[in-house]
């Protein structure tokens, strides 16, 4: 459970030094039926941790991870992606594992007081999904989100019903759109354990070079072709083929960001001899071109 005290608002941009430094779960607000924690997360943090109450967990960027939820030795939920604009719903008393494999902004509201654990909306399994539909169709649930990212982002203190108010409605509106859709863990159990796609995600970014084929990804993971395909895209909301595609685009991204490594210089570092072969498939995963980041990374702070 959360602490019993009230603790001062701390936003991720007020903090000092490197914000990706920071640790997961800084204390934001705490209500009386919901408290909000929020956080930057790097690259493969694991946290494991088992709550008395129902958790909402909502990431922002371009970030992802992995998510696995176990219920003592009776049950075990194979390993969902949560990416870009998702949401994962934690019902109490399970034990849960991230992996996060991208810096990733993440938000986490509390339910106090058993809200939604009562009558039509009690919750047994995890449910993981995509807000990005509700954000099109519904402009007051877009409104929420952007109010809410906002609060996070600066730290600013409001008045506490105020906070919570906005919370409750966006729990409220994103419980109703995940069930509307039949968002559930149902779909989740038929994917693949985390340590398995721990383990391709090692394998793909030990070989950056390589357009590794689905086949021996599912060689590794022990499964048929068809098989690992299917369960393999459950789990990350992607083709094998798609997904090493990325891993090699992120690699290239992180070469860029440092500002050591030109744009060829970066593909070759990932088997990318045709520079415009790079620059397509880096806009079609990041919708940018591989010389913005760059451009980006060669700033000086302080020059015009």
């Amino acid at each position: 459970m959360l602490s019993s005290h009230h603790p001062e608002p701390t936003g991720w941009d007020s903090l000092p030094g490197d914000p990706w430094d920071q640790p997961y779960g800084l204390p934001f607000f705490r209500g009386e039926k919901l408290s909000v924690s929020c956080g930057r997360l790097g690259p493969s943090n694991w946290y494991e941790h088992t709550l008395g109450v129902v958790r909402f967990a909502f990431t922002f960027n371009d970030g992802w991870g992995l998510i696995e939820a176990t219920r003592g030795d009776r049950w075990r939920m194979p390993a969902a992606f949560l990416g870009p604009h998702q949401f994962c719903i934690i019902p109490p008393q399970l034990e849960t594992t991230l992996v996060w494999r991208d810096r990733a902004e993440l938000v986490v509201l509390y339910d106090e007081s058993d809200s939604f654990r009562e009558g039509e909306d009690s919750l047994s399994d995890p449910i993981v999904g995509d807000y990005l539909p509700l954000l099109r169709r519904d402009p007051h649930f877009a409104r929420l989100i952007e109010m809410f990212f906002a609060l996070c982002r600066q730290g600013d203190q409001p008045e506490p019903e105020f906070v919570e108010g906005i919370a409750i409605a966006l729990v409220s509106r994103t419980l109703a759109h995940a069930r509307s859709r039949g968002a559930s863990s149902r779909e989740a159990r038929s994917g693949l354990p985390l340590d398995t796609v721990d383990e391709i995600i090692k394998y793909i970014d030990e070989n950056p070079h390589d357009a590794i084929p689905a086949t021996d990804l599912a060689r590794k993971a022990g499964l048929s072709p068809d098989h690992f395909a299917r369960r393999f895209k459950i789990t990350t909301k992607m083709s094998p083929k798609q997904f090493v595609l990325r891993r090699r685009m992120e690699k290239v991204r992180e070469l860029l960001s440092t500002g050591n490594y030109n744009v060829t210089q970066a593909g070759q570092e990932v088997g990318f001899h045709d520079p415009s072969h790079l620059n397509r498939c880096f806009r079609n995963v990041f919708g940018c071109s591989p010389m913005t980041v760059l451009k980006a990374a060669l700033v000086v702070p302080g020059d015009n």
